[in-house]
């Protein structure tokens, strides 16, 4: 792999995955509807001459082939890493990437999260030689948004009560960004991991609560905690039919992984949940100061 493209860098693990290509060597494109946030990846990796950037719509397919036509080896995209996901869109942006990688022989690479009930999509997804699917557990880092990890952790970092919609008591697997894509870099690098289906490991299963709780160590404060249920609840689940299938899938765990796949040990160390969350609360309270300080 001498050049990838990493396609919808907001979504969860996009700006973490081009930092770990460009520390290997390798080229990179980052493909992007927002220019908001190239112009901040541009910045946070020092305008290195390894990076590029393309402002396009990652559901256009001549757009993406346009950004793709020189010499790209491998595309990277997430698809169900936020519970925000819009499915029509995914299923519009996996079949424009499709068409790219059948024209230009571009291997690809898709990233898929815990928020995508059973079914959805599934027959967007491509499983030929070409192709390598990538299971993970929630993600979580500073950089990661539109998780429910996220704004549990974003209210301990704000000293507010953090809104519970799921039992805190159920254990999960969550991975840390950094480690996920240190893991799919190492996989994209190896052509026999291609045609096939990987399950992306993270942390020993721990609790909300638990999760929280070390959270609350690295502010020094016990967090608070508020149920949301009821008419709230139904609101929500009015507001966004799709909320309590999501919902349902998040606390069984997300999709039963074990059936299927092969499991991927990484070959660096782990990072612990105590580092880990202790670099995403201090990330994000470094954006908050970023906020107001661009408000005063």
């Amino acid at each position: 792999m001498k050049k990838a493209m990493v396609v919808r860098i907001g979504k969860g693990i996009g700006s973490a995955l081009i930092e770990r290509l460009i520390g290997v060597g390798v080229d990179v494109v980052a493909y992007s509807g927002s220019r908001r946030k190239l112009t901040a990846l541009e910045e946070a990796l020092a305008h290195s001459p390894q990076l590029r950037t393309v402002l396009g719509d990652a559901h256009d397919p001549e757009g993406l082939l346009a950004a793709a036509g020189d010499g790209v080896d491998v595309i990277f995209c997430g698809i169900y890493l936020t519970y925000d996901e819009n499915p029509e869109k995914a299923r519009q942006m996996l079949e424009a990437i499709e068409m790219v990688s059948e024209k230009t022989g571009a291997k690809v690479v898709t990233i898929e999260g815990i928020y995508r009930p059973a079914g959805e999509n599934e027959e967007a997804l491509c499983s030929d030689a070409r192709y390598m699917r990538l299971l993970s557990p929630e993600l979580y880092g500073a950089d990661v948004s539109n998780t429910i990890i996220h704004y549990q952790l974003k209210k301990i970092a704000q000293g507010k009560a953090v809104k519970l919609m799921t039992d805190p008591a159920i254990r999960r697997e969550y991975l840390y960004v950094v480690d996920a894509a240190q893991d799919a870099v190492e996989l994209a690098s190896q052509d026999s991991s291609f045609g096939e289906t990987w399950r992306l490991l993270g942390g020993p299963p721990i609790t909300a609560e638990e999760l929280i709780g070390i959270a609350g160590s690295v502010v020094r404060t016990i967090p608070r905690f508020e149920r949301i249920g009821g008419w709230k609840l139904r609101l929500l689940q009015w507001h966004e039919p799709r909320a309590k299938e999501i919902l349902d899938c998040y606390d069984g765990g997300g999709r039963n992984d074990q059936e299927y796949g092969l499991e991927y040990v990484g070959s660096g160390v782990a990072t612990s949940y105590e580092a880990g969350i202790a670099a995403t609360v201090s990330g994000i309270k470094a954006k908050n100061r970023q906020v107001n300080d661009r408000s005063e």
